[in-house]
């Protein structure tokens, strides 16, 4: 039966009142779209592609995030002047593409390049501050290991004013957290820590994604029975998001250390998303930690029941790819530091 105008509209809005992000709501969006495809609606098309994106964005499904930007970017600038209402909401999309496309060694440098030129001009046409340009400029350099430039837009970013499209405190202070480990200025990453695991300030996903970053660094430090409990109360949180690579790694390689045998349930709860390709950041330190897992179990007189060869590989090409696509070798640095664990 064909639905009306009334029914197409409260179908969406009852999907998009739907906070927590799943395939079912995904599914929806879809066949919403797939109306509005055979109809010729070009607005229902980018409304229902807008959902789509905040739903494949929690779920990992990072290309479909690419595919539907792009549509969803040129029919915006089209039609910029009956879509004022959309201008954060569209723009906010700028700063998740921005997060995972570095992710991608496929994503040439000269695409990239030109992806964060249109974020900064976008939130400069707009009138927006460039906090978050900044913000995910610094966060770019961290992960393709470029310490300079990490430091000098640390700096712009943290200047500048926040407006409505800066991210909430507490992922703004799990940045700088993550920024002080990188540079291992644990002092200054003491009172951040403090002050997200005391949820005085929180979000969505905040401290949800803290507790993982404290386990190594604990550990390093000797107060191992701490990142024990922030182990087991951390990975509440994240057990049952197979994308979180990056957390689940960082949980691995820590149950490497103290409980092995532990950590290979949490192997085989992420593995089947990491083998899946949909991120290779996050599965190059996903593989990674399964290999120094790995390592500890067979010096702990236990059999893996698990093979690595083929991950090494992977992991190996992967680092290839990341470090010629940015120019340097911190890829390579980075396998060198596993395999010193």
């Amino acid at each position: 039966m064909k639905m009306t105008v009334d029914q197409y509209w409260d179908k969406w809005e009852e999907l998009m009142s739907r906070e927590e992000a799943s395939f079912e709501k995904w599914d929806g969006l879809e066949d919403l779209l797939f109306i509005a495809q055979k109809e010729g609606d070009l607005y229902k098309e980018f409304c229902c592609r807008f959902g789509i994106m905040r739903t494949v964005n929690y779920l990992g499904e990072y290309e479909e995030l690419f595919d539907h930007f792009e549509w969803c970017n040129g029919f915006f600038l089209d039609n910029e002047e009956n879509l004022e209402d959309w201008v954060e909401s569209f723009l906010w999309i700028y700063k998740w593409m921005a997060e995972h496309l570095v992710k991608m060694p496929g994503i040439e440098m000269e695409l990239l390049d030109a992806f964060f030129n249109d974020f900064e001009e976008a939130y400069d046409r707009y009138g927006y501050s460039l906090r978050p340009y900044y913000q995910h400029q610094h966060k770019r350099a961290l992960k393709t290991g470029e310490a300079e430039d990490a430091h000098a837009y640390y700096h712009e970013w943290l200047a500048a004013e926040r407006d409505s499209l800066a991210d909430c405190e507490a992922c703004e202070y799990q940045t700088q957290l993550e920024y002080f480990y990188f540079t291992g200025e644990k002092e200054k990453a003491a009172p951040i820590e403090k002050l997200l695991l005391s949820k005085e300030v929180c979000c969505g996903e905040i401290p949800h994604l803290t507790y993982s970053k404290l386990l190594l660094p604990y550990y390093e430090d000797g107060r191992v029975e701490q990142a024990v409990r922030y182990q087991s109360e951390g990975y509440f949180f994240i057990y049952d998001k197979p994308h979180f690579l990056i957390e689940a790694s960082e949980h691995i390689r820590f149950l490497a250390l103290t409980e092995p045998l532990r950590g290979i349930k949490v192997l085989e709860r992420h593995i089947e998303y990491a083998d899946s390709g949909k991120d290779p950041y996050g599965m190059f330190y996903f593989y990674m930690s399964a290999i120094v897992l790995h390592r500890k179990l067979l010096e702990a007189g236990h059999r893996p029941g698990f093979a690595v060869d083929v991950m090494s590989e992977v992991a190996e090409e992967i680092a290839g790819d990341f470090d010629a696509r940015n120019g340097n070798d911190f890829f390579e640095r980075e396998m060198e530091r596993f395999y010193s664990l």
